[in-house]
């Protein structure tokens, strides 16, 4: 078989392939902030949720220490 060239003109430039991948870059970047933004949204609504709950009440029915909600909804949101 006989090696052919390729015509200079059919060429992908590498102008589209940087395209390509900063496009990708772009999608998985946005990606991740979208699941950290979620995570946040949630943790924050749970947290104050808890303000308004009487903690002690929850504490001894779910069996966790005394206190331990009432921190919780001290935590910052970015915080785990």
């Amino acid at each position: 078989m006989k090696p052919t060239t390729m015509n200079p003109a059919l060429r992908p430039s590498p102008a589209i392939s940087n395209q390509h991948f900063v496009n990708r870059a772009f999608k998985r970047l946005y990606g991740t902030l979208r699941v950290y933004l979620d995570r946040w949204i949630r943790r924050y609504r749970l947290r104050n949720s808890l303000y308004e709950m009487d903690t002690q009440l929850i504490e001894k029915d779910i069996g966790v220490p005394a206190g331990s909600l009432y921190e919780e909804a001290h935590k910052p949101f970015w915080r785990e």
